[in-house]
């Protein structure tokens, strides 16, 4: 009888268990559009300019239209605005993701941007869209970017 009341005891403590989950693969790799830019007071959508006085996205580029604006990702580099066709690049900037350590948390993207560092968290990264969270400058302004991909 002890022998079967230990049995029955300890079952569930072998069969209940927690599921692993391992940290997403990111699939940042493709070509974008910016289709959707919120800021602490504004909402930008398709062919909306968005005037970028307060260089919060990269501190060279003063005004992107939503809806036009392409942006490149690889494995390693982050390309923006497109020259003539969009094979030449104006800016490029190195980048690596750090911080993904669960499966809600997808991580920074860290780049190098004009000697100030950037870093944007990653919100959601699904097969064909990617939303970027820029945090507020020392002024407190944030934005938001829904990016769609477009291309391989």
């Amino acid at each position: 009888m002890k022998r079967l009341v230990f049995i029955l005891a300890i079952i569930p403590f072998i069969t209940s268990c927690l599921k692993y989950s391992e940290p997403k693969s990111l699939s940042l790799s493709g070509l974008y559009v910016i289709d959707k830019i919120t800021t602490e007071d504004s909402i930008y959508t398709i062919n909306d300019v968005f005037f970028d006085s307060k260089k919060l996205i990269v501190p060279d580029t003063i005004s992107y239209i939503v809806g036009d604006t392409l942006c490149e990702i690889d494995y390693s580099t982050i390309r923006l605005n497109p020259i003539q066709g969009g094979l030449n690049w104006g800016k490029e900037y190195f980048y690596f993701v750090h911080g993904q350590r669960t499966t809600y948390d997808l991580g920074n993207i860290v780049f190098d941007c004009e000697g100030t560092s950037r870093i944007w968290k990653i919100l959601d990264d699904s097969d064909e869209s990617l939303t970027i969270r820029i945090p507020s400058n020392k002024d407190g302004n944030w934005a938001v970017l829904s990016l769609t991909r477009i291309g391989p």
